[in-house]
């Protein structure tokens, strides 16, 4: 189309060369959208031009309508000129990309591994020269190349600049992916008058108003409405069609024209997604029962509808195919689909093409469909396998079998974490006369992605019944759903009928005492009660190298208290999960992660797992996993004093999926108390952190509570509440009597010290500093702050001194820097030198101005959540970058 295709096309001209020129090291996305027609393709043809010029190595693929249900087809065009360079992947990324395309046998790649394959092959590639990726028509991708194609882009890195053209009124993973838009419109008038002059001069000045008004701006429809004109009547003004309709209508009545027999030539290339010419002339040959040859299209290549060349047979444009398509009926659609698939080596294509030559049941090729399947899952191919599957069940006349397929489609989709697609097959199978045990299957699935919300003791009480009912027949679906019915008790407050109710069922599976899910089933159940024995077995249970088991053993252990183990083992699943590429699970072990590091006192490990645990439970569709991290970060942000943040944060979480959610609420709930002592507000933070504890407390968990209790002991000595937090003490030390959870027993120790008489204290916190906090610094410098304080009290200086050092010093390494200042208010009530780490820069600074504009301490403090000797401590400094 060359330089006349861009007439009136400044702007996104200027855009594209803006991209190309500026390309950041982390590489650019941009997203074209526009109507059929209106110039998308010829400003990526522009895009490849410039990207030449600049050196970039080029990479093209192009979506085709009826190529969607073939797996990878796409993302093959793409790295096809770019294979040999996949030596240079790890050996696991490189076998998952040669398996999914079918160049080498092996096991069924992760698609995530995929994923990770072409993101480093890119980087690759780029490491030589800039890539300029340019996918034209995305909307038309197969949904494998589609998913493949936005992780790309959400990951990409090096000089890789990647522009994607989809149609407007189309929905997928790119468009939703948030990148930057491009919307293509109309040309305008100058512009349209121009277009029109050069292709259609003869039209008198009538005509060419006419249109004008229905092309509305749109470069193709200038272009080919003129031709139209004498083969599609008009009423004489606007009809009731959309732009694109018209133009199928014009595609099709210039093909309506052509002789018979280059109408069936152009219908079998229309629904044949290979433009291979051989094919094409063989499938004709067969639709028509005689033999024809490739001149059979030099009608339609006369006309503008394809071009022929190379052994190839493509359509000029996507409306030319589907208005092909529009003018043709359902039975010789079928029957184009028959003629190629009679001419077929390749069973899975020949599969394909059956099904679609056919309506209502065919248990042959529903078998056979299924059989396409398994071998889509073992390129990895999940989509196509769901696909296969669903078409499968459409053709399956028994409806058990029917609902059994719709099944397994539903969990490769839970696999993948595509709750939207297992709810709609979820809906399919229901429909259908299910087995009992299919029926369970359908329960469990549709567990996965309802974990319940507060009392729902009914649900759970359902879900044993369904789990004993399935126990004899399949114990491993049995326990999966005990897993996810003692999920449900865990993250919200289900009663202890319903607690019971699922321990007793779970042990009534000794057979499977040893597996992972097993004991999370015990933890998440009765995390207090049954801790000691869950420890016990996770002590001396070592799985394989299976990340997944790793992650329900850590998901046991973080339960039950013992997060050091827990860390141990989400380290091992995590190095497992991102060497096998299986990211949605990874966004679990992340999660938990994060919380852990929080509250052991890593922060900034934890930071980091929260931050890339969000972003690929939002990659990978799990919301509840994605709010799982958001908060993490609350209670983050209140440990390193950003207590705004953590408010706002708070809140933001209350809104989603932590809303009727116990054992998130508690969490937030103790990050609000911590606010409110950081900032003096004693009463409130009592307040706020017994709600943990009150059993009718939304906030209230059986487990989750010890964390805060530490904080409550604080705020009770300083609220005057002490007599009340004795009482809740005692009450916890019965309870958690029989537990060995360190979590319970370090909190319960701080806590029994620091409400402790003067004449029980110190033996009080010298026990709590025997036990072993190597793997807890920020409860070991806890204990040590507060009994650096209480010794200070005492009149005891001299002891007093190294603890409060050492307390300042591990709170100033991990970032707590509240902890930090209340160890530096005791310091400094000693006349003893003060350290300030880099962190407090920036509250020094806020402090300094905020004092520049003639604020007392008090109203500073009000200002910054803090308290007013911790405002006069800070302005005491000189600056903040010097020590002293």
């Amino acid at each position: 189309m060359g330089a006349a295709g861009l007439v009136g096309r400044e702007r996104e001209i200027a855009v594209l060369a803006r991209l190309l020129e500026r390309t950041p090291p982390s590489g650019a996305v941009l997203l074209m959208l526009g109507d059929p027609g209106i110039g998308k393709s010829v400003l990526l043809h522009e895009a490849e031009s410039r990207g030449r010029a600049r050196g970039f190595r080029i990479l093209r693929l192009v979506g085709v309508e009826s190529e969607t249900t073939f797996p990878f087809a796409g993302l093959h065009q793409m790295v096809a000129p770019v294979l040999d360079r996949a030596s240079q992947l790890p050996r696991p990324e490189r076998d998952a990309l040669l398996t999914a395309f079918g160049l080498v046998e092996g096991p069924p790649p992760e698609p995530c591994l995929i994923d990770l394959a072409v993101v480093d092959l890119l980087a690759a590639v780029a490491a030589d020269r800039p890539v300029l990726v340019l996918a034209d028509d995305v909307q038309w991708l197969d949904r494998q190349s589609h998913e493949v194609l936005t992780f790309v882009a959400r990951r990409v890195h090096g000089p890789v600049v990647i522009i994607a053209v989809m149609r407007r009124g189309h929905t997928g993973p790119l468009l939703d992916a948030g990148f930057p838009e491009l919307t293509v419109g109309g040309v305008d008038e100058d512009a349209a008058a121009q277009i029109l002059s050069a292709h259609a001069p003869g039209l008198s000045p009538a005509e060419q108003r006419r249109i004008q008004r229905e092309a509305q701006g749109n470069p193709l429809a200038l272009r080919e409405l003129p031709i139209g004109m004498t083969t599609v009547p008009h009423s004489g003004g606007l009809r009731p069609l959309t732009l694109s309709d018209r133009l199928e209508r014009a595609f099709a009545g210039r093909g309506a024209e052509l002789p018979s027999s280059t109408r069936d030539a152009l219908l079998v290339a229309a629904v044949d997604p290979v433009d291979d010419l051989a094919e094409i002339i063989a499938g004709t040959s067969a639709l028509r029962g005689e033999p024809v040859a490739t001149e059979v299209f030099d009608p339609a290549r006369a006309v503008g509808l394809v071009t022929v060349e190379e052994g190839r047979c493509t359509f000029l444009h996507p409306l030319m195919r589907s208005g092909i398509l529009q003018a043709e009926s359902l039975a010789r659609h079928q029957a184009a689909h028959r003629a190629l698939a009679h001419t077929l080596t390749d069973v899975y294509r020949r599969t394909w093409h059956r099904a679609q030559s056919i309506v209502g049941p065919d248990d042959r090729i529903a078998d056979a469909l299924e059989a396409n399947a398994a071998h889509a899952l073992s390129r990895g191919a999940v989509i196509a396998a769901i696909n296969d599957l669903e078409r499968s069940a459409q053709l399956t006349s028994w409806s058990a079998l029917r609902g059994h397929r719709l099944l397994v489609a539903a969990g490769h989709a839970f696999g993948m974490g595509r709750d939207d697609i297992v709810h709609v097959l979820l809906q399919s199978a229901a429909r259908t006369e299910l087995t009992d045990l299919d029926r369970a299957r359908m329960e469990w699935l549709g567990e996965m992605f309802d974990h319940g919300m507060p009392r729902d003791a009914a649900r759970v009480d359902e879900l044993c019944d369904i789990a004993v009912r399935s126990a004899r027949a399949d114990p491993d679906l049995a326990l999966d759903i005990l897993l996810g019915a003692a999920f449900r008790c865990y993250m919200a407050d289900t009663g202890p009928a319903a607690r019971a109710r699922v321990l007793a069922c779970v042990d009534r599976l000794p057979e499977t005492a040893d597996d992972p899910r097993h004991l999370a089933t015990l933890a998440l159940a009765e995390p207090v009660l049954r801790a000691r024995q869950v420890i016990e077995a996770l002590t001396r249970t070592s799985p394989a190298d299976d990340g997944d088991a790793l992650r329900v053993m850590s998901m046991a252990a973080h339960a039950v208290g013992h997060l050091a183990l827990a860390a141990d083992l989400l380290a091992r699943s995590e190095a497992i999960l991102r060497s096998q590429g299986r990211l949605g699970l990874l966004s679990h072990v992340l999660t938990m992660q994060a919380l852990t590091h929080v509250l052991r006192g890593d922060l900034v490990r934890a930071a980091d797992a929260a931050e890339e645990g969000k972003r690929l439970a939002a990659e990978t569709g799990q919301p509840l996993w994605e709010t799982g991290t958001l908060v993490c970060d609350v209670l983050l942000k209140a440990l390193v004093g950003d207590t705004q943040g953590a408010l706002r944060r708070a809140t933001e979480a209350e809104l989603h999926d932590a809303r009727g959610r116990n054992a998130m609420l508690s969490l937030l709930q103790l990050a609000r108390g911590l606010v409110s002592l950081a900032a003096g507000r004693n009463r409130d933070a009592y307040r706020t952190l017994r709600g943990v504890f009150d059993l009718a407390d939304p906030s209230f968990h059986r487990a989750e509570r010890f964390i805060s209790l530490m904080f409550l002991a604080d705020a009770a000595v300083r609220a005057g509440h002490r007599e009340d937090a004795r009482g809740l003490v005692a009450e916890l030390e019965v309870t958690a009597r029989e537990t060995l959870s360190p979590l319970h027993l370090i909190n319960l120790s701080y806590a029994r010290a620091v409400l402790a008489a003067d004449e029980d204290a110190e033996d009080c916190y010298l026990a709590a500093l025997r036990q072993d906090l190597s793997n807890w610094p920020y409860a070991h410098a806890k204990v040590e702050l507060a009994y650096g304080s209480w010794l200070r009290r005492q009149g005891r200086v001299r002891q007093a001194r190294p603890l409060l050092t050492s307390a300042q010093t591990t709170f100033d390494r991990i970032g707590a820097l509240p902890g930090g200042d209340e160890a530096r208010l005791e310091l400094r009530a000693m006349g003893a030198p003060i350290d300030w780490p880099e962190s407090s820069a920036e509250r020094w600074r806020q402090i300094t101005e905020l004092s520049a504009l003639r604020l007392v301490d008090d109203e500073i403090a009000e200002r910054l959540g803090l308290r007013a000797a911790v405002v006069a401590m800070y302005r005491e400094r000189a600056r903040p970058d010097t020590p002293r």
